[in-house]
């Protein structure tokens, strides 16, 4: 009698559970952002460093322009010296009409002091019929890095930019083009490619594509999280033959699938690197 009585009660408690994570998952997480700060040192950088990124917005169906000026304005507030962006700008938008110069000319109204680079995601190659991501970014005026790299002497940064790994033609020999001497960012969308790569010759590491797993939940996560983002799914982590290298993996602020965000806050980061 006592056990039916807690299984009742338990049962009862879970289902209430649910109910009032539905409309939080559906509602209001998804129309939250925060900033997600982060303070690193080296001593390669000849002057402090403020990195400001955001990935995965997905705009379409379930992300839309509202959210992106909100994001622009987010991202202005910060001062930033460099923002970039880690792929996956717009997704699926089935009936949702998406509008590629819209979402330039916001982005646009991003203010970086030594200018905006992005790399391209999977999203970008499946619906590469529809629009030019790389127009669309340029017209923004952020330079899109594929395979290559560009260099701030001014904080003696060189800033390298992978391909998809999933559609395009990533270069594992990427790294290798890392300066010696000065600090050294690769930016990827997936972030489980860089063990396949020589980590070691670079200081910092930017991606996304995981969402942060986008629903946290005990054993549900793990199985959803997508191809190349299941061992770094979120947040700061040591990689490198001694954990000398920065790996940060951003939850992003966007939805693909399903139209729901629990305990994966959409964000945007900012790091700041210290000489």
């Amino acid at each position: 009698m006592k056990f039916g009585k807690f299984l009742l009660i338990t049962t009862i408690t879970l289902a209430s559970l649910l109910v009032g994570c539905y409309p939080y998952a559906r509602y209001i997480e998804p129309n939250l952002l925060m900033v997600n700060r982060e303070n690193l040192v080296s001593s390669k950088l000849k002057a402090p460093l403020k990195i400001v990124f955001f990935g995965d917005t997905h705009l379409g169906e379930f992300n839309d322009n509202d959210q992106l000026r909100q994001i622009v304005e987010k991202i202005n507030a910060q001062n930033a010296d460099l923002v970039v962006f880690t792929g996956d700008l717009i997704g699926s938008s089935g009936d949702f009409i998406v509008n590629p110069d819209t979402i330039a000319q916001s982005l646009a109204g991003i203010h970086a002091t030594y200018g905006k680079v992005a790399v391209i995601g999977n999203h970008e190659y499946a619906l590469s019929d529809q629009y030019n991501y790389s127009d669309l970014m340029n017209a923004a005026g952020f330079e899109v890095l594929i395979n290559d790299w560009l260099d701030i002497s001014e904080l003696n940064l060189r800033v390298l930019g992978l391909d998809d790994v999933y559609r395009g033609n990533p270069d594992l020999n990427l790294t290798d083009a890392a300066r010696d001497g000065a600090y050294n960012i690769l930016l990827t969308h997936e972030p489980d490619i860089v063990d396949d790569m020589n980590s070691d010759a670079v200081q910092l590491v930017l991606a996304g594509h995981t969402h942060g797993g986008q629903i946290s939940l005990p054993y549900l996560t793990e199985k959803i999280l997508p191809a190349n983002g299941k061992k770094y799914v979120k947040g700061l982590y040591a990689i490198g033959s001694q954990g000398q290298t920065n790996l940060f993996v951003t939850k992003g602020t966007g939805m693909t699938k399903l139209p729901f965000r629990f305990l994966n806050v959409p964000e945007i980061v900012s790091i700041e690197v210290s000489p």
